[in-house]
């Protein structure tokens, strides 16, 4: 299973930006940055890996501010890598 994890520095944007993905057809959701981010306001958005091309074109088109970054976060049997791309 994989799944990616956007990233913000400002709980406002993350928020913004999860409201947006919805508004275009997007499962969007709130969840904890990932530990390996090391950085955030500790609430990232969470959208399907599907979703990677319309996160980044939304994310360039706005120009947020806060943005630090994607993670990818994969799940095979009892083992989950978060890689940042």
């Amino acid at each position: 299973m994989k799944r990616c994890v956007v990233v913000f520095k400002s709980k406002t944007q993350v928020m913004y930006f999860i409201e947006i993905m919805k508004n275009n057809g997007v499962n969007a959701k709130s969840v904890s940055t990932p530990k390996e981010a090391k950085i955030g306001c500790g609430i990232s958005a969470e959208v399907p890996y599907s979703s990677l091309p319309t996160s980044l074109k939304i994310i360039k088109k706005v120009g947020f501010d806060s943005f630090y970054g994607v993670f990818l976060i994969e799940k095979r049997g009892n083992r989950t890598t978060t890689t940042k791309i």
